[in-house]
């Protein structure tokens, strides 16, 4: 029986999604979560959490490391709840990811009689990330910005991170100082109450200007409080030509970063981006992938499994501001583009007509759930999907089997979901006939 602090030397047989080293104990092969393990290593620890299921291995020495460790390349790993890899070589870090995506369909998803293919290399593996959400807490010292520790409230404050592009990274220390010289008052996630929740910096990829969003605790307005206008002012001060200030309001408890209201404070309010031979221009609070190349190099690839299936009519679901919806609609005769949250969904109309593509392009502002349900009489020779971290809802995968479109393409960041629903709709008549893994940021 294993005890709360005992000391153990186990080997690690893989990692989980979270990038956790996993071992097994004992004859029962009782689970221990690892961190910082890597597979094929015996690491020497002592057990720091244990549930009636699984436990958790605090790791006290390496006893045979794995030929690819390396030393991260950013002073807070494995403190902040950042990237939980960093200690492994790139290609050691590519086939980690093609191994969870393999476990999860063989384990989740009952899958086993598909191949994957080496997971495709990300363009930039540093200086790629084109958003960055900065929680603001209170410390000793002062108010700070940085990230929380993972699993925690407890922020960790950063001076630095290398994943992001540099025109975000150089904020971070005079945000941090403004902060201190301004005293706003912060928001403490524990109790509710406080003022200034979040600031959110965005970027147009190469571009080295940045919006910054500040997200506060307080009810929807027209103008922000006045405590809050003289930080706001030496914001817009500090940020120079940028690509603007914006508030966001939001008082909702819980995890959610952004409220439903935004306005610009200084600038337009929205960032103008290029990706591949298409134009976009999204808003402070729309959601679009944090890795522009790779992005383009993910949506050009769902683009030529229509082409090569001949799909000319095509529903796509979660389509967000429309940035995979251009990929998809080039040669298309229809495209039925589907997206609820009301800002992304006027920029998806936007970004159609700016590429010359709305006669293709029939833009519904609903939720895939009231699509798949008023569409189910309709023919459709593709559906793409791209929803967010928890998959597709029972109600929209049931849906999909009464519209019985040829063709689904799948586009998930969540293998164990991705797994769940591929696994009913194989149930349903579908075949999973191929996968591919794209690396979109550091795990």
């Amino acid at each position: 029986m294993l005890k709360y602090g005992q000391v153990l030397e186990v080997d690690i047989e893989t990692v989980n999604s979270r990038g956790q080293g996993i071992a097994r104990f004992g004859g029962e092969r009782f689970v221990l979560f690892v961190p910082g393990a890597l597979p094929g290593e015996v690491v020497r620890g002592r057990v720091a959490v244990l549930k009636k299921s699984y436990g958790v291995l605090q790791v006290e020495s390496i006893e045979e490391a794995h030929e690819a460790r390396i030393t991260p390349a950013c002073p807070w790993f494995g403190m902040c709840g950042g990237c939980a890899v960093q200690h492994a070589s790139y290609e050691l870090q590519l086939e980690l990811k093609s191994s969870i995506l393999d476990q999860a369909l063989k384990r989740v998803g009952g899958i086993s009689n598909v191949s994957l293919e080496r997971c495709e290399a990300s363009p930039a593996i540093w200086t790629y990330r084109n958003k960055a959400s900065f929680p603001v807490a209170a410390m000793d010292n002062g108010a700070a910005i940085g990230f929380y520790r993972e699993g925690t409230h407890n922020l960790v404050r950063v001076d630095q991170c290398p994943v992001l592009e540099p025109s975000l990274g150089e904020l971070i220390s005079p945000l941090t100082e403004l902060l201190k010289e301004t005293g706003v008052e912060v928001y403490d996630p524990r109790k509710g109450s406080g003022l200034l929740r979040h600031i959110v910096v965005r970027t147009r990829s190469g571009s080295g200007k940045a919006m910054i969003v500040a997200v506060l605790n307080t009810p929807p307005a027209d103008r922000p409080p006045d405590r809050i206008m003289p930080f706001l002012h030496s914001l817009a001060d500090m940020a120079g030509e940028s690509e603007g200030i914006v508030v966001n309001y939001n008082t909702s408890p819980g995890n959610t970063i952004f409220g439903g209201r935004s306005i610009p404070i200084t600038g337009t309010g929205l960032i103008s981006e290029s990706i591949g031979p298409f134009s976009l221009s999204y808003g402070p609070t729309s959601f679009f992938q944090v890795n522009t190349r790779q992005a383009a190099e993910l949506f050009r690839a769902a683009s030529q499994h229509l082409d090569m299936a001949g799909s000319s009519k095509v529903l796509e679901l979660y389509s967000g501001m429309g940035a995979l919806t251009l990929y998809i609609a080039r040669g298309r005769q229809r495209v039925v583009a589907v997206e609820e949250w009301p800002e992304s969904t006027d920029f998806l109309r936007r970004n159609m007509e700016e590429n010359g593509l709305r006669g293709l392009v029939d833009p519904v502002g609903m939720t895939a759930e009231r699509a798949v349900k008023a569409l189910s009489g309709k023919s459709f020779d593709a559906v793409v999907l791209d929803p967010p971290r928890k998959g597709c809802s029972m109600e929209v995968l049931s849906g999909l089997t009464k519209i019985l479109p040829p063709l689904i393409i799948y586009i998930s960041c969540n293998p164990a979901t991705l797994a769940r629903d591929a696994s009913f709709l194989c149930a349903n008549g579908y075949r999973l006939r191929e996968v591919r893994a794209f690396d979109m940021f550091q795990l």
